[in-house]
């Protein structure tokens, strides 16, 4: 028995109300550690205090020792409690078992978008034959050097769907070829959706291909900025396309720069991606000014609209994402790059980032290096993950955010650090409430 065992609370522990009877409670540094309680329950975890033993809790409350017991288990599952200060934080493990690379297809688009950041755009055709060979080779020779069981490709530009036929030919020849030495390659397109063929939509549906799709808005919002060279706005097609997506239920997803001109359409926006029921991302724009008391607003009200959404069955958790925030999943940085994966370019260079293209400055290596497979390439080119600011490695929310984009990051902190301070609770509130949501229709059922 553990009647005299003492339970300690993790010191990154967020509590907050859902309504009259529940509060939630979350372990900002344990993966899905979120927990819906009673407000008895909430009682009797806040009345832990480090010192007090189990037994003393039983007597403080009334309730039987095996009953406050069996509730203290339940939270050390997580590290909600623990009954010693040996509380876990994610951490980088020794190495990689999976790969995740953007692949630079092409520097051709059809748009010109204001704010596009490759610099090489439109000075290069798509990549070679030769090189996607090499790519194979590569992805050949480190999975069975290093046991790999999954590679993820992003194929993006550019506009990636450009050069359909040629990524047509390699991906079942590269599904095929790491199948047989047991590692899953899946695909995804990261596209404009300005292009859409019947032959594309079939040949996505038979291998299992996803979409990542750019939207900045609702029609004058995403034509503002994303227009063909004759001046055309996009929005029109890619709704169309993205219906045409969802019809056939090939996994979409969307992911939205959000900036000062399209700020006030962002509540709009919600409304027809949550009735569409799509996933999706809204992302700060890096490297320009952003009005926050704006920013805030129009984020307010389109959370708004989420908590409306979650009370009518939608997924929240499911469908959208703020950032890189990873509120269930944490992790010990923000993204693959620089410990399993990276940005390979139209010409084989692998780079840290896909924004370090063209970039002389930054170290990089050709997937023609015949000495060195892709995970040697990773782990000896430009790193930025671990360049974090003091705050950032005390705060509570470290494991959430982790200091933002590496490439973005100001004296070691993201630049939204106090936006996120403010949206992460309520983010997890959110969560709380679809939790909340789906055990009410349960009894309901019952």
């Amino acid at each position: 028995m553990m009647k005299t065992f003492v339970p300690i609370k993790s010191p990154q522990l967020l509590v907050r109300p859902i309504d009259d009877q529940h509060v939630f409670v979350v372990n900002c540094a344990y993966p899905n550690s979120l927990r819906i309680l009673s407000r008895a329950q909430s009682d009797i975890l806040a009345a832990i205090d480090n010192q007090t033993s189990i037994v003393a809790l039983s007597e403080k409350f009334g309730i039987a020792t095996d009953v406050v017991e069996e509730f203290l288990n339940l939270l050390a599952r997580t590290e909600i409690i623990r009954f010693d200060q040996q509380f876990s934080v994610p951490r980088k493990p020794a190495s990689p078992k999976s790969l995740n690379f953007w692949i630079h297809t092409t520097n051709r688009c059809n748009l010109t978008c204001s704010y596009c950041y490759i610099s090489t755009l439109n000075t290069t055709p798509g990549m070679s034959e030769a090189t996607r060979q090499q790519l194979l080779s590569k992805m050949i020779e480190t999975v069975r050097k290093r046991g790999l069981t999954s590679i993820k490709l992003r194929l993006a530009g550019g506009e990636p769907l450009s050069q359909f036929k040629a990524w047509k030919t390699f991906i079942p020849q590269a599904k095929r070829t790491l199948k047989d030495i047991g590692c899953q390659l899946e695909c995804s397109f990261i596209t404009n959706l300005t292009i859409l063929t019947n032959e594309i939509v079939a040949f996505s549906k038979e291998y299992g291909i996803s979409y990542g799709i750019s939207l900045d808005g609702l029609d004058v919002d995403h034509d503002n900025t994303r227009t063909f060279k004759s001046g055309a706005g996009s929005f029109s097609i890619i709704d169309r396309n993205l219906r045409t997506l969802l019809a056939h239920h090939i996994p979409v997803s969307t992911n939205t720069v959000v900036t000062n001109s399209n700020l006030a359409g962002l509540p709009r926006l919600t409304r027809y991606l949550i009735d569409l029921d799509v996933p999706f991302r809204y992302s700060i724009v890096k490297g320009e000014a952003i009005d926050t008391d704006m920013l805030d607003q129009y984020l307010s009200e389109s959370y708004d609209l989420m908590k409306d959404a979650i009370g009518q069955g939608w997924r929240f958790s499911q469908r959208h994402q703020f950032c890189d925030l990873k509120p269930s999943e944490l992790g010990f940085q923000t993204c693959a790059s620089g410990f399993s994966g990276g940005a390979i370019y139209v010409d084989g260079s692998v780079n840290y980032c896909h924004v370090h293209f063209g970039d002389e400055s930054q170290v990089s290596y050709s997937l023609f290096a015949t000495d060195m497979d892709l995970v040697d390439m990773i782990q000896q080119g430009s790193h930025y993950e671990d360049m974090k600011s003091q705050d950032c490695q005390s705060c509570r929310y470290r494991s959430v955010c982790n200091s933002g984009c590496p490439v973005y990051r100001v004296n070691g902190k993201d630049p939204q650090c106090s936006l996120y301070h403010r949206f992460i609770p309520l983010i997890y509130e959110l969560q709380a409430r679809e939790r909340l949501k789906l055990l009410q229709d349960c009894r309901m059922i019952a």
